[in-house]
């Protein structure tokens, strides 16, 4: 389990996470909404010690990050990290020498499962493509928690399609992701549970499956009366 725990952040004077608390498990969904500018991002970077927290403490199954967290642990940011002129193999090659939990298998399934040409260049590439090669490579990581920030941003419908797929898919089974979107139509149906940011607080938090049945709500409707109340 990943447990954050009263954290917050400054930059300077500004501070842009006040408190925020939750958890997220194993083989479950949990996704972080809200407008840009709230701290979703910085939020991510914070579990997994890209940027230094001002207070409070992240846990990963009960330890404080540290080096080895990283072989349970990957993050996709919302760009590609890698040089635009590298291929798609260079940059594989690149994630093999780097991490012990690389798996060729996996990456090979997905270089299948997106119908990528393992020999284009990544400037080549479409957004959409750019974003799907971006996924591979942190999603072959055999690693307990993903951490995403908006895999859906800025992409077609059809590529939007391909990674909905995915995410049903076994790729991400028994995984704990934590991920960003706008997008949620796409996944609602795949998301676990909801933490509602505002201003870098924690608005609201919520069971979907709880909501749908207690309340008959989608995370649509939840989000109307939060932010248009």
């Amino acid at each position: 389990m990943i447990e954050v725990k009263n954290v917050s952040k400054k930059y300077g004077r500004k501070k842009v996470l006040h408190d925020v608390s939750f958890t997220a498990h194993p083989g479950e969904m949990t996704c972080l909404i809200g407008i840009n500018g709230v701290g979703k991002t910085t939020m991510l970077k914070i579990i997994t010690n890209l940027t230094p927290k001002s207070s409070g403490t992240v846990t990963i199954d009960g330890q404080p990050l540290q080096a080895k967290s990283y072989e349970v642990i990957t993050f996709i940011p919302d760009a590609i990290p890698m040089p635009p002129s590298m291929t798609i193999d260079q940059a594989i090659t690149f994630m093999r020498d780097f991490y012990k939990s690389w798996n060729d298998t996996r990456a090979n399934e997905l270089l299948s499962f997106f119908k990528l040409d393992r020999r284009t260049k990544i400037s080549d590439l479409s957004k959409g493509n750019t974003a799907k090669v971006n996924l591979l490579l942190g999603l072959s990581l055999d690693v307990k928690y993903i951490l995403m920030d908006e895999p859906f941003s800025g992409i077609d419908i059809f590529s939007r399609e391909q990674i909905s797929n995915l995410f049903s898919s076994g790729f991400l089974e028994d995984r704990g992701v934590i991920i960003t979107t706008h997008e949620i139509k796409d996944i609602e149906h795949l998301i676990d549970k909801v933490i509602f940011l505002d201003d870098g607080r924690v608005l609201k938090t919520f069971d979907t499956e709880e909501m749908r049945i207690s309340e008959g709500k989608s995370i649509e409707d939840v989000m109307r009366e939060v932010y248009l109340p």
